[in-house]
């Protein structure tokens, strides 16, 4: 999904694109005399106007867990700036900026200039932390390096406990990145038919992030270190005319990783001489290049619109291989020395909507994409985990195909109840040496919308089913069960049913409603996955007793279920897992404007989780103990306007955040044997933040213009 501020960007160009369709002048005709012209009710700025607003926020009791997308994570002030401006003359040419939250660790910016109609060029920059954990340790050295090593006085042992200089090696650890993206974007508007887009991004993300390492039976939690470069460049020529438009675009990708490897010492007795170090690969650098056109033609014939879409593009991948081993005896790296790999993309798609009778809709579409990769197979030694030689591997290709085909029909038989069908069929080929040759989809469904005054309820509902053809063992990676289909390739059953529905109560009340119920079997998996249920509902109450006077009620209810089995060999009995996982949520809120000066805005939300595995084994239940969250969150907004240029902004949050899970709760870095682990511990905060920020606003502000 492209980031919001490209679409807003484009929002722009397709709006200058529009104006110029509407009669708009091009380059080589002089600017219409705007001030003879009459709107009362879309007026024009001219001259400069904007406003800032600053102030400072503070968080008690802020952590990793509050701040996790914000960075807000520490008890002391935060400065909040945010800062708007735009200028515009009788001519069209324009230039702002936006900047927001100027002093926090997160925020964005952007400065455009432009003439409309004519061309507009644009910069931003966004920051965006992540906070991960805050309660690691670890006893390496060289965090967020490629090389992590072990104290002088580090004594290895066979299991954690015997680790005796642990304690007074572990170093608190911080688990978090930073990801920053700064663009420039421009277009040129040849004539009212014929513009250009251009943009280039830069992003790059740095810090600490978690992987495992292991020595065959002994792992270990490190630190990953995390610095991450991409640069893109999109390049799309837009034509549009009176019944059809096209769009020719390049996109090229380079992503870069400034770390790409991880070599760890080994904190166990060597399980075999010189085993002393062991060695990851991180992601490789690798690149993308496409070309696209995509456009749509309409006719008058049957109110017909026919869309087309093609891309084709290369994904490349040529980072060096790393040694076969970190044992002396096996050093040396393989014969070849990068993969080489390659990808071809393809991607072609032709879509029809007709309307042959006014309460007749009709719309279908084929689509085909393509994976060949053209990488060469090579043989290749292999070291268990560095330490045992295995046998020799080949690098396994993954191409597929896919046709995919949608169609549908609805039909309005009267005015309150229209009638629809509508099914899809997907085809997916793997090749050259697959698991599975072959998968078959197929899924239909009806669905009906009923209209009664001020009541609407649509109801669908439908099954799927997907077919495989026979595993082929012989491509499966040693020691994989061929009674376990993984993946896309086990054949599966799915029924669904989705309602919505909206009331007008009264003119002041509206009451809305939704629900899903999905079922999924496996009915050929004789091991693995059995089946995967969800349900799921949501009701919101919005009342508006008047101008200015709004509130809000909602609530819902999901709920998520699995079943698995299997066998852990042919002479242990069988054990079956069921999980489920249950979110609530309800909230209630509003705004109130009080008087001419003071406005009030109120939300709550209350939302736990709960998550059960169990499982049973020969006929014994063995469950694992619940997993639980729960967020508690209270936000009001209070805004005073002393006159129309000053505002005061008043903002309190409270928010409780709890989590139980099994898997960390009270786990140390020693607490088991074969794992030195982090310490990690559940997520939890209890915030109260106050932020206080006055606004001001000046320039010429909007008015209509004059005739």
């Amino acid at each position: 999904m492209e980031p919001l501020a490209r679409h807003r960007y484009r929002l722009h160009t397709l709006g200058a694109l529009a104006t110029l369709a509407a009669g708009t002048a091009w380059a080589d005709t002089p600017a219409p005399d705007m001030s003879r012209w009459k709107c009362e009710q879309c007026p024009f700025v001219e001259g400069y106007e904007g406003n800032v607003e600053a102030g400072a926020i503070y968080p008690s009791g802020a952590n990793f867990s509050f701040g996790r997308y914000t960075g807000i994570d520490a008890n002391k002030v935060y400065a909040d700036v945010d800062a708007t401006g735009q200028y515009r003359d009788a001519q069209g040419t324009n230039a702002s900026y936006d900047i927001e939250k100027l002093g926090l660790p997160y925020g964005y910016g952007d400065a455009e200039v432009g003439r409309e109609g004519r061309y507009e060029f644009k910069f931003l920059y966004d920051w965006q932390p992540t906070r991960l954990f805050e309660t690691g340790v670890t006893p390496y050295l060289g965090v967020g390096s490629g090389d992590l090593t072990l104290p002088g006085s580090w004594v290895p042992a066979a299991s954690t406990a015997g680790m005796t200089a642990l304690a007074a090696t572990a170093a608190p650890l911080k688990l978090e990145y930073d990801r920053r993206t700064a663009a420039l974007l421009g277009s040129y508007i040849f004539n009212p038919a014929l513009a250009l887009h251009l943009e280039l991004r830069h992003q790059d993300k740095d810090g600490t992030g978690l992987i495992g390492g292991s020595f065959l039976t002994q792992a270990i939690q490190l630190p990953q270190p995390i610095d991450y470069v991409t640069n893109t460049v999109e390049a799309d020529l837009l034509w549009s005319g009176r019944r059809a438009n096209l769009r020719v675009a390049y996109t090229g990708s380079w992503f870069q990783d400034v770390t790409n490897s991880l070599t760890f010492a080994n904190p166990y007795l060597p399980l075999v001489p010189g085993s002393t170090s062991g060695r990851l690969a991180l992601p490789p650098d690798n690149n993308l290049q496409q070309i696209a056109a995509k456009g749509n033609v309409a006719f008058d014939w049957l109110a017909t619109t026919l869309n087309y879409a093609i891309s084709l593009g290369q994904l490349s991948q040529n980072a060096g291989f790393l040694p076969y081993s970190t044992l002396p005896n096996y050093s040396t790296t393989p014969s070849w020395s990068s993969l080489d790999g390659s990808v071809n993309l393809s991607h072609y798609s032709l879509a029809i909507a007709m309307r042959p009778l006014a309460k007749l809709n009709l719309r279908a579409s084929a689509t085909y994409d393509g994976r060949d990769d053209h990488t060469s197979p090579m043989t290749y030694g292999y070291v268990i985990t560095d330490t045992f030689p295995g046998p020799n591997g080949v690098n396994p290709l993954y191409s597929e195909d896919w046709i995919r085909l949608d169609g549908s029909i609805d039909y309005a038989f009267t005015r309150w109840l229209r009638l629809g069908v509508g099914g899809r069929y997907l085809d997916t080929v793997y090749y050259p040496d697959p698991v599975v040759s072959h998968t078959y989809d197929t899924r239909s469904w009806g669905w009906a919308t009923f209209t009664w005054s001020e009541l609407s309820v649509t109801l669908k509902g439908g099954n799927a089913t997907r077919k495989a053809d026979e595993f082929n063992a012989a491509a499966l990676p040693p020691g994989e069960n061929p009674q376990i289909a993984a993946y896309n390739y086990a054949a599966r059953d799915q029924v669904f049913y989705d309602l919505s529905g909206s009331w007008s109560i009264a003119p002041t009340l509206i009451w809305s409603l939704e629900g899903f119920y999905g079922n999924n079997t496996y009915p050929l998996s004789q091991l693995g996955l059995q089946s995967a249920d969800e349900r799921r509902i949501a009701t919101t109450f919005t009342w508006t007793p008047r101008a200015g006077l709004s509130a809000y009620l909602t609530g819902g209810y999901q709920t998520l279920s699995a079943q698995q089995n299997g066998y852990t060999s042919s002479t242990t009995p069988p054990w079956v897992v069921t999980q489920g996982e249950r979110y609530w949520n309800v909230g209630v809120g509003g705004q109130w404007a009080i008087g001419q000066r003071w406005n009030l805005a109120l939300d709550y939300i209350y939302s736990p989780t709960y998550a059960n595995t169990d499982t049973e084994v020969g006929g014994v239940a063995q469950p694992f103990p619940q997993n639980t969250t729960s967020l508690n969150s209270l936000r009001i907004d209070l805004r005073y306007t002393w006159t129309p240029a000053w505002q005061l902004h008043l903002l309190l949050l409270h928010e409780e955040y709890n989590s139980n899970d099994w898997a960390l709760n009270n786990v140390g870095p020693s607490t088991i044997p074969d794992l030195l682990a982090f310490g990690l511990q559940p997520l939890s905060d209890n915030v109260n933040l106050v932020g206080l920020t006055f606004r001001y606003q000046f320039g010429a502000g909007s008015k209509p213009s004059t005739p």
